[in-house]
């Protein structure tokens, strides 16, 4: 058996095509190679690593590490392991997985990483490892020297059923009523304006994101996607959604292969620091969620958060389960 970094485009595909195969209802679809593996973000790096019986591939691994800081705590000596496929029909696959792992490490030590994260890298696929999946990858990855960091969500919710609290329908009718707030989609004239208002309320990876994304067909491209809540003149939060229309596909929609058309990706959402705790961020998505509502959109997901009880209040329920791994080199 052979351990080596793949090189190759078609080799990368028949990694994808092997975790395909293995994990369907993580079913990775083309569009999603191309932009997250072979189109990364300016400062990600993306290696490939496979084991490899003559020409079939037994075992395939995705990693991530970065060139230049993307925030306080995202630097160059930050690494991830994005996907990790086994063969399991295979003899003795499992037991030269540690071969492996060894290889790759000595690659993240050679570029000055300490610390490797299992998901949660950069244009991401999955936030961390998804609980169907542990009793195939935890005893891996834990006797790789990875432990438990965080449990997150993706969050789910079918929009055409729809329904808000009269509760919370009085206070955005209230909001409507009585402030000066309006929501607009971004454009190429108010993109400055959101990377400005990103820069200072969120300067790490949501700044980092929305630059890389407004770079999308050399026009306002997956700017588009960002949605504003203006206070007068003044921004005072955001968000993002993206479907399969959409000129870049957010991670939340990753797993909505299988909806297509009526699906969509909600967030990241956030709110100006002096404007939090008065309901904006709710305001903001129950607005949102209407409009697609209206345009006859059925699934819409949230990923990678610990906040299930705040998105409750409006409907959103725990989907997949991640447990978020890491491990000091």
């Amino acid at each position: 058996m052979e351990c080596r970094r793949i090189t190759t485009r078609d080799e990368v595909y028949k990694g994808i095509n092997l975790w395909n195969e293995i994990n369907p209802s993580f079913y990775i679809i083309p569009r999603l190679v191309e932009q997250n593996i072979f189109s990364p973000f300016v400062g990600v790096n993306v290696d490939t690593w496979g084991i490899f019986e003559g020409d079939n591939l037994i075992t395939f691994m995705l990693t991530k590490h970065l060139t230049m800081p993307i925030s306080k705590k995202c630097k160059t000596d930050q690494g991830w392991v994005s996907l990790l496929v086994v063969n399991k029909k295979i003899p003795n696959a499992v037991s030269i997985v540690d071969k492996l792992f060894k290889l790759v490490e000595e690659d993240f030590k050679k570029n000055g990483i300490k610390e490797v994260h299992f998901g949660g890298d950069p244009q991401n696929f999955l936030s961390g490892l998804p609980s169907s999946l542990e009793g195939d990858y935890l005893s891996l990855l834990e006797k790789s020297g990875f432990r438990k960091h965080v449990v997150v969500y993706d969050l789910y919710q079918n929009i055409s059923k729809f329904k808000i609290s009269q509760k919370i329908n009085e206070e955005v009718l209230l909001k409507e009523k009585d402030l000066n707030l309006r929501i607009e989609t971004a454009t190429q004239k108010t993109s400055p304006f959101l990377l400005k208002f990103l820069e200072k309320n969120f300067p790490e990876r949501w700044y980092f994101e929305a630059e890389n994304i407004g770079r999308i067909s050399g026009g306002s491209g997956g700017i588009e996607d960002y949605w504003l809540l203006w206070d007068s003149d003044d921004i005072v939060g955001f968000a993002r959604t993206n479907t399969f229309k959409s000129s870049y596909l957010g991670p939340n929609i990753n797993w909505c292969f299988k909806w297509q058309k009526d699906s969509l990706g909600l967030g990241p959402i956030g709110i100006a620091d002096n404007c939090r705790g008065k309901g904006y961020g709710i305001y903001l998505m129950v607005n949102i969620i209407q409009y697609f509502q209206q345009k006859s959109y059925k699934h819409m997901v949230i990923d990678w958060t610990d906040l299930v009880d705040y998105y409750k209040k409006i409907g959103f329920e725990p989907w997949i389960k991640y447990i978020m791994l890491e491990k000091k080199l």
